[in-house]
């Protein structure tokens, strides 16, 4: 798991065998003209790089680590995100399920204020999934202290020559602070994905992304 707007491909990753349990890991490691995240710029409008490590438990649980370099000189702000994360999956009936933990991290920003955390669900229905946020505690000054949901839908199809098309849409209901929404088509082929993304702002942003796994 990690941020989509930094997706990479899903490779072959390298198994560690024991009688009792198999583990599976897999590395990533991306590149994109601008980190944007449910719509808004993380990365003040600079190109990011980024890199993780997700780890199979079996059994439908998982856990990964994802960080990504953040641009912009605003004075105290910091140079790079880390992502912290678990879940566990499962099936209902045709439906597959995830539930989750991240823990977003800033290191280098005064006593952590920027940092938070999510709880998540996932539903996979096939053609589409939806996902449910609860920013369960935030200590971000952007945000006031403030609490609240983010709701998304994706979707995507494959087309002719290895192309293939996403489309997402997201909303976030904070208690305190605006709310907002976002949507997103993007365009791939291969470790290459180019994305036009806006928010309910007309904040509109034009992306191009590498990723890959192994």
């Amino acid at each position: 798991m990690q941020k989509v707007t930094l997706a990479a491909a899903l490779m072959a990753g390298t198994m560690l065998a024991t009688p009792a349990l198999a583990v599976t890991i897999k590395g990533n490691i991306g590149a994109t003209s601008d980190y944007v995240w449910r719509g808004n710029t993380q990365s003040d409008g600079d190109a990011s790089i980024s890199g993780g490590i997700d780890v199979d438990l079996g059994s439908g649980f998982a856990v990964g680590v994802w960080t990504a370099s953040l641009g912009g000189d605003s004075s105290g702000s910091a140079d790079y995100e880390t992502d912290i994360y678990g879940s566990y999956s499962f099936d209902v009936g045709s439906i597959g399920m995830e539930v989750g933990y991240i823990s977003y991290q800033y290191p280098g920003v005064a006593e952590s204020a920027n940092d938070f955390e999510e709880y998540f669900v996932t539903a996979d229905f096939g053609l589409v999934s939806v996902s449910y946020f609860r920013l369960d505690s935030a200590e971000k000054k952007s945000q006031n202290d403030d609490k609240g949901t983010y709701l998304s839908i994706d979707t995507g199809f494959e087309l002719n020559d290895g192309w293939s098309v996403g489309l997402h849409y997201g909303e976030e209901d904070f208690d305190v602070s605006e709310s907002d929404t976002d949507t997103s088509i993007s365009l791939s082929k291969g470790d290459v994905t180019f994305t036009v993304s806006g928010d309910e702002d007309d904040d509109t942003r034009a992306i191009i992304s590498w990723g890959r796994s192994f």
